[in-house]
């Protein structure tokens, strides 16, 4: 039995990798029980493995040799685990019985339980993980966890600080796309592009993107769509507007979503600041974003921390600017109104927009 964690930034494949595992499993004749955890479920014990049991384990072999008050959990809160085990019964909590019934599955073949966003999951669900691995130390169990460092975790932190010791397995920390793996990735999608082009358009994904695996793919889609749409167009971006030129079309909606997704998980002095930032110039400073937004000193240090945390902004000498040109982009055209970018500009004694 063995666990893996994968790490990193919304956007950096942790669902995309843990997806294609799943699927390889399932080719290899392996059992997939798999959920995604959502902010509710931290308070919602036992949530996380009625999840598991509804995203897979019900396709285990060897199922009806569980002991019947195990099936019996699943049963009383399940109605496909009912309709299978009819006869079932018994009153033991979720997470009581999935040892049963992973002994069962177990016997049969190879079992996969991961759970998405697991930053999410209720604790007695990741501590029942952690003892079925301890519980099924030899047989092929595996349970992969994927989350973002934050907020952090200390349940997921602790379980980390015993892969290589009595847990076997592996922490994988999936960051942004180097300069490498870029060129890679536009060379696939843009077969087209002669090295030069290729460069060019490698670096102005890489400004754009900052490197975020779900936002390179996005772009470089966008870029091939619109050579298909204007045939013998010339490559894109042109040799003279490299990190100006717009795109050949609108912004992909899976970019868009995926920024709306993020800015509203962020706090609400976090969307105040960050909105700021992306109205006002390139690089700003503390002082000014928080004339900008009217916050005292203290929330404003605390929303730009948090911005730090979550890869929306960084800080140079020059003060705070956008990790991802195209996180600016969106935020300022689609998460803000005009008359909250000309009272931001207004407050920060910055002239107005010219329409």
């Amino acid at each position: 039995a063995s666990v893996v964690i994968l790490e990193g930034e919304s956007g950096t494949g942790k669902t995309r990798l843990l997806e294609e595992l799943a699927t390889r499993i399932r080719l290899a004749g392996g059992t997939v029980a798999l959920v995604r955890a959502v902010e509710g479920d931290l308070d919602e014990p036992g949530s996380g493995i009625i999840g598991l049991a509804r995203g897979g384990l019900l396709a285990a072999p060897g199922l009806p040799a569980a002991p019947a008050p195990a099936l019996g959990a699943f049963a009383a809160i399940l109605p496909e685990w009912a309709d299978r085990f009819p006869a079932a019964a018994g009153a033991l909590a979720p997470v009581q019985a999935l040892p049963g019934v992973l002994g069962a599955a177990l016997a049969e073949g190879p079992v996969l339980l991961a759970v998405d966003d697991a930053q999410w999951l209720d604790r007695a669900s990741l501590l029942g993980l952690v003892a079925a691995l301890r519980d099924s130390a030899r047989a092929p169990l595996g349970v992969m966890l994927a989350a973002v460092p934050q907020p952090p975790r200390q349940e997921l932190d602790e379980i980390r600080s015993r892969i290589g010791g009595d847990l076997p397995g592996a922490a994988v920390l999936l960051g942004p796309l180097d300069g490498r793996a870029l060129r890679d990735l536009a060379a696939w999608a843009l077969p087209g592009y002669d090295p030069i082009a290729l460069e060019r358009v490698c670096r102005r994904v890489a400004s754009d993107s900052a490197g975020l695996a779900l936002l390179a793919v996005e772009l470089l889609s966008a870029v091939a769509h619109g050579l298909d749409l204007r045939e013998g167009s010339v490559a894109w971006p042109s040799p003279m507007h490299t990190l100006t030129q717009s795109l050949p079309g609108e912004l992909p909606d899976a970019v868009v979503a995926a920024f709306r997704i993020g800015y509203r998980r962020l706090s609400r002095d976090g969307q105040q600041v960050l909105a700021a930032a992306a109205v006002l110039d390139d690089r700003t400073t503390e002082a000014l974003l928080a004339r900008a937004t009217g916050l005292e000193a203290a929330p404003t240090q605390a929303a730009l921390d948090e911005l730090e945390w979550q890869r929306w902004l960084e800080s140079d000498g020059r003060g705070y600017g956008f990790v991802a040109r195209l996180a600016r982009r969106v935020i300022a055209l689609d998460m803000v109104t005009p008359g909250q970018r000309a009272r931001i500009r207004e407050r920060a004694g910055a002239p107005p927009e010219i329409a």
